[in-house]
Order: C-alpha cells, then sequence, then structure tokens
C-alpha cells in the first residue's frame, strides 16, 4: 500500500509540474523589420540626429564612412536590435554573434517573446527564430559571452 501511496504521489508531482510549466510559456510572437547594431544606430541618431547608421551596413563615423560596421559590430557581439517605421522596436536579449549578425543590416522576421511586463519602462525581445525575406526559419543561436 505504501508503494503505491508513494507512486501516486510521484505522479502527481509530475503532473502538477507539467501544468505550471505549461502555464509558465511565454507567449510568442514575431515581429518584423532591420536588424541593426543598437549601438552604433543610437550613437548615430544622437551625434547626427539621423537614423542613418541604422538604415545601412556602412556606419558614419567622425572619421568617415565604416563598411560593413553593422556586421562587424554585431560578429563581435554588440547588442542587436530590430529598427522598423523609423524607430527601434525591440532590443534583443541575445549575444548576435552566433546568428543575428548574418541578418545585420537586412529585412528580417524575428520570433519570440517580450521579457518582463508591460508594465515595465523597458523590455527586452528574447529571439528563437529568425528567417529574412521569404527565407526558412532559422534557430537563433544566443552566442556565448566568452
Amino acid at each position: 500500500m505504501k508503494k503505491y501511496l508513494t507512486l501516486a504521489l510521484a505522479l502527481f508531482a509530475v503532473v502538477a509540474f507539467s501544468a505550471s510549466a505549461q502555464m509558465a510559456k511565454p507567449k510568442m510572437e514575431t515581429i518584423s523589420g532591420k536588424i541593426i547594431d543598437l549601438t552604433c544606430s543610437s550613437k548615430g541618431k544622437v551625434m547626427m540626429n539621423s537614423w542613418t547608421n541604422a538604415e545601412n551596413d556602412d556606419h558614419m563615423t567622425p572619421e568617415g564612412k565604416k563598411p560593413h560596421c553593422a556586421t562587424m559590430c554585431l560578429k563581435g557581439g554588440q547588442p542587436a536590435a530590430v529598427f522598423a517605421d523609423g524607430k527601434i522596436i525591440a532590443a534583443l536579449a541575445c549575444n548576435p554573434r552566433a546568428t543575428l549578425s548574418n541578418y545585420a543590416s537586412k529585412d528580417a522576421e524575428v520570433m519570440g517573446f517580450w521579457g518582463g511586463s508591460k508594465k515595465d519602462a523597458a523590455r527586452a525581445f528574447i529571439p528563437t527564430k529568425i528567417r529574412g525575406t521569404g527565407g526558412e526559419w532559422e534557430d537563433v543561436d544566443c552566442a556565448t559571452m566568452h
């Protein structure tokens, strides 16, 4: 009898854990826009009052134009964001080196979920999948910081 009681309690614990895990799943969403280097794009907006750095892979610096700057910065681990409708719509909570850097300055759809609460002043978007225009979905690999 004790054996059956232990088994029943263990089964109940597994079912309860499974139910709570399912309830904790975030709501998946898809956002669209250009994948940008958040750092250089934001600096460009402040320094030049222009989103030029968000629009191109060639960024303007005080020393002149830097070709493939967004790609290099994202491969170096600078934060990525999604830019649409003339503004940054999401900062991506993911080291972009492994996957997101391949989409630097390109239009893409990003599937994932919002971190935090709608009441938070700032929330990050946690990407899980990405695809370029007309492409196949690819899992997002958030590179380690090492």
